[in-house]
This record gives structure tokens, C-alpha cells and sequence, in this order.
């Protein structure tokens, strides 16, 4: 596994966070709940630094662009389906997990028809129905499923996607990390910013390893998706699992800094927190992806430096 990321793609990923940032980082994401134009502007943008030109699945140096993309739309909660549109089966149907018992899609209302799969491979034509019309999933729709015969997704597929969404959770969790880094700076008590305070320095880092873990194991996810030739889910799966632990943390610990000033959305904390909610929960929460990772390794093993196999051997 190579480590470091391809100069190219870190280029790509500084070029649109420009591009966004300009556009109106996560203001955007804030009047995009009453503007709908807001996420047609942000379709353009980034159309414009070359979102359709990436042939996310044609291996490993583009899907790191794909995956640095979906980061830095990630840490400005773009209003848009970056991951669904860069996993497109043409080219107006973006794709999508979902739970076949209670299908949604986050930001369903980009496309007329959606192609969705459950994490076990049943393929689907959906059809957006009805806005969830919930605080904490402005974006999110009930769709209508209608079973593609004979047809199931890809493993590159379903792992791209659940990788993916780690990598979009992941840049709400750095942006999350910064902006509590800046509160705690200006923010003061008894006298003092709260940066001075060691029990708020000591969190900060918590919360800095953590996203730098999570980096790492993103990065090892990707590459994974590429060279594992099983039908195994379980490296997706893992990080799907550890993405909603971390940035799940990182947002409660980043809101509970904020005080009760993190719960209005004046304060970009409280857009983060809401706008990442359907990334968490959709489409596993974190029960259901404990067992989905358990079914998966009882299948396929987990190979690692504690692997079963390995602890037999030992003894």
C-alpha cells in the first residue's frame, strides 16, 4: 500500500476546495435548505474543476481523486450527491446504497431515476416519492425500488460506495475539528479562551488522532477495493464503521465546545451536525454495519495482524 497521496490528486483536491470555498463553503449548505438553486450552482462548480471527467472506477489514481473530492465536499457539506453522481451507471442515473426495507437517498431530488443496491448486491431502479421533510435530513427522500431482473451490483461497486462515504464523512469531521479549534480560541472563560483550559487541549488532540487514523484507514480502504479480488466486504465495511464512530464523536465533542450557541445554525457546527446525519445513518446505521461486518468476517475472514488464522497458529 502506498501511503502518500498522488501530488495530482492533492492538487485536485486543493482546486476544489477553492472552487467551493468561493462558492460559499457551507453557507451554501445553509441556504441550500431554502434555495434550491443553491445546489444547482453547486453542481456546476463542480462540473467545472472536472467532477464528470473522473473515471472513478478505472483504478486506484482515480478513485483518490473521486475520494479527495468526496472529502473536501465532505468539509462544506455541499448540497449536492458528490458519491452518487461520481458512481453513475450513465449519464443521468447516479447510484446508491440503500436499506431495501426503508429506502431512502440523500439528495434524491438531483436525479429522476436512481440506480440503488443493497449492501448484499440487489439491484434496483429507484424513483424519488416524498422529502423526509426532517431537520436533520433537509435533503434526504423516500424513493421507490423496482427490481432490476436478473441484475445485482458489482462488488466495486458496493465497496466504492461505502468507502466513499467514509471519505465524505471524514471531511465533515476535519471541518468540524477546525472550526472547534477556532471557537476555542476566540471563546472565553473565567478570563481565558477555552484553548488555555487542558482538559479542552487534550480533547482537541483526542479528536486529531482519531480523524488521522480514520485518514489512514480510508486510504488502506481504497487501495483495498482495488487489489482484494474476493467478493468481501469486510475492509468497506470497517471503515463505513469507524468513519461513523470517529466523526460521530468529533461532531458531539466539537457541538458540546460550542455550548448552547452549537445548536444554531448561525453557527456552522450546527450545519455540519445536522447535514452529516443521512452519511451516518444511511444506509446502516452503526448497528446495523456491526453486523453486517459480522456476517462478513464470519464469511470471508478478516485478515489482519490479530487474524483468527494467526491467533491458532500461536498457540
Amino acid at each position: 500500500m502506498r501511503i502518500e497521496l498522488p501530488e495530482a490528486a492533492l492538487d485536485f483536491g486543493r482546486v476544489a476546495d477553492g472552487a467551493l470555498r468561493d462558492l460559499g463553503g457551507v453557507d451554501l449548505a445553509r441556504s441550500a435548505e431554502s434555495d434550491r438553486g443553491a445546489a444547482t450552482r453547486a453542481r456546476e462548480c463542480l462540473a467545472s474543476i472536472g467532477l464528470y471527467d473522473i473515471e472513478r472506477r478505472g483504478g486506484v489514481d482515480d478513485a483518490v481523486a473521486a475520494a479527495e473530492l468526496c472529502r473536501v465536499g465532505g468539509s462544506h457539506a455541499v448540497p449536492f450527491p458528490l458519491a452518487g453522481v461520481l458512481l453513475r451507471t450513465s449519464a443521468e442515473t447516479p447510484f446508491s446504497l440503500v436499506d431495501a426495507r426503508h429506502p431512502i437517498i440523500d439528495h434524491a431530488r438531483a436525479a429522476e431515476t436512481w440506480t440503488a443496491a443493497t449492501i448484499e448486491g440487489d439491484l434496483f431502479d429507484a424513483e424519488p416519492v416524498a422529502a423526509v421533510e426532517s431537520k436533520v435530513a433537509p435533503f434526504a427522500m423516500t424513493v421507490r425500488l423496482r427490481p432490476v431482473a436478473g441484475g445485482a451490483a458489482s462488488v466495486l461497486d458496493r465497496r466504492l460506495g461505502l468507502v466513499l462515504g467514509a471519505y465524505h464523512l471524514l471531511g465533515i469531521g476535519q471541518r468540524a475539528l477546525r472550526v472547534a479549534i477556532e471557537h476555542t480560541k476566540v471563546r472565553k472563560q473565567f478570563g481565558q479562551p477555552l484553548s488555555d483550559f487542558q482538559v479542552i487541549r487534550h480533547s482537541l488532540a483526542d479528536l486529531s488522532v482519531g480523524l488521522e487514523g480514520l485518514d489512514l484507514l480510508c486510504r488502506f480502504s481504497l487501495w483495498s477495493t482495488f487489489t482484494d479480488t474476493s467478493p468481501s466486504l469486510v475492509d468497506a465495511l470497517s471503515v463505513r464503521l469507524e468513519a461513523q464512530r470517529v466523526v460521530k464523536h468529533t461532531l458531539r465533542t466539537a457541538q458540546q465546545f460550542h455550548g448552547a450557541s452549537g445548536f444554531a445554525d448561525e453557527y456552522d457546527i450546527s450545519v455540519l451536525v445536522r447535514h452529516a446525519q443521512p452519511g451516518l445513518r444511511l444506509p446502516t446505521d452503526r448497528g446495523a454495519t456491526i453486523a453486517l461486518l459480522r456476517t462478513a468476517i464470519e464469511e470471508f475472514g478478516f485478515a489482519g495482524p490479530f487474524s483468527p488464522a494467526e491467533e491458532q497458529t500461536a498457540r
